[in-house]
């Protein structure tokens, strides 16, 4: 087993895991009523209808941080939900470009999408990386 490619797919793992739980606190705080900005694109809501959507939201990213933590436990087994988030975040981008971007502007949503791209080409060049490198 190459000590190198673990230690990489552990660090994924672990930012995943990161990101996601603080993206799954804030948005349960803004689920609760805190007024803060939404890490991932700068959107401020309002109403009970957007409080409970980013609850719901609060409660998946909440459960993907777990599964990336999960994922860090046996790296090389599970390194396959590195791919699986990549590329759920690419379809993030996209999806906020192709329809969101008209209520998603300013310093916040670039902010949120450079984030997403550097997370995006760490998950890809670790899983690549221990798909060649393991042995």
């Amino acid at each position: 087993m190459n000590s190198r490619a673990t230690q990489l797919l552990k660090l994924s793992f672990m930012i995943g895991t990161v990101a996601d739980g603080l993206v799954a606190i804030n948005w349960f705080l803004i689920a609760f009523g805190v007024t803060v900005p939404n890490f991932l694109c700068g959107f401020n809501g309002s109403g009970m209808d957007y409080q409970f959507a980013m609850y719901i939201a609060a409660i998946f990213m909440a459960g993907w941080a777990v599964i990336l933590f999960w994922g860090w436990l046996k790296p090389h087994e599970r390194k396959g939900l590195l791919f699986i988030t990549a590329a759920l975040l690419l379809a993030s981008i996209m999806f906020e470009v192709l329809f969101f971007q008209n209520i998603l502007q300013g310093s916040g949503f670039f902010i949120g999408i450079i984030l997403r791209l550097m997370l995006m080409t760490k998950f890809f060049i670790s899983y690549f990386y221990s798909r060649s490198h393991y042995v």
